[in-house]
């Protein structure tokens, strides 16, 4: 497993799209830094602020990092490289998790250097302004912004376990990368469209699908003018359990249909 990640992150390194991706988040960051901070005079309520602004922009990973992770787990068939990698001793249940964990990281990588970069920029602007730095509700942005960073890593983590499936089911590149453009702007579709549906089946289906959850825990989710939000246990129990089962199934099919499958690359 080790020699495996070890390569997997040898070829993400190296790897113009990773590259190209990672300049894309720094410029972004950057930019949306000065911009937002310019409109508002770069004020500092508390030392967590800065980042309950930025947390709700995280939902334009979600049309990015599961295009990437598309490419990414078809790369072994694109290039041959996964016949040589199973040929050398590693089994493929070691391929799956480790092409799951390398994209995890890659996960963690984005919106630690998206939210840092950022953050720096404000805060440095701010103090170079000569803005005082409050101290006011400081425990809890904190709190949220760890809450809404923790669950926008698993959710960015339930999109790839489900892209990983399709693109190892699928195998051809292109075929891999249409159907992961369905799944993310199906899902918004579903969420959108469905919320005000007349059926209560639909509706149901819209308010459990992924991105309304991500919104919903984004603090951007507007219904009928009504800004919903996370509110009780259920709520919470509800936005934790929906990506741990596609996690749970994503997986399960993964594991069993590639451990059957024959291997052309």
């Amino acid at each position: 497993m080790r020699n495996l990640l070890r390569a997997e992150s040898y070829f993400i390194k190296r790897d113009t799209m990773f590259k190209g991706i990672s300049l894309l988040f720094l410029i972004a960051s950057l930019v949306l830094a000065f911009w937002i901070g310019s409109k508002g005079g770069f004020e500092v309520a508390n030392l967590a602020e800065p980042l309950t602004i930025v947390m709700p922009l995280s939902i334009f990973f979600y049309f990015i990092i599961p295009i990437y992770t598309c490419f990414f787990s078809t790369e072994g068939f694109e290039y041959g490289s996964i016949k040589v990698i199973l040929a050398s001793g590693q089994s493929r249940f070691i391929y799956i998790t480790g092409k799951y964990l390398s994209a995890l990281k890659i996960i963690v990588w984005w919106m630690l250097q998206f939210t840092g970069v950022f953050y720096l920029t404000y805060m440095i602007a701010a103090l170079i302004i000569g803005n005082d730095i409050g101290n006011r509700n400081l425990n809890a942005d904190l709190i949220q912004v760890f809450r809404v960073l923790g669950l926008n890593i698993l959710y960015l983590s339930a999109y790839a376990t489900l892209i990983i499936m399709v693109g190892l089911i699928i195998k051809r590149t292109a075929s891999a990368v249409v159907a992961t453009f369905l799944i993310i702007f199906g899902d918004f579709m579903i969420s959108g469209y469905f919320r005000d549906a007349p059926s209560t089946w639909l509706r149901a289906v819209s308010d459990h699908a992924l991105t309304t959850q991500v919104m919903k825990f984004s603090g951007i989710y507007v219904v009928n003018s009504q800004h919903i939000v996370l509110t009780g246990a259920k709520d919470f129990m509800e936005v934790l359990l929906i990506p741990v089962i596609i996690i749970a199934i994503s997986l399960s099919v993964t594991y069993i249909s590639f451990g059957k499958r024959d291997i052309h690359a």
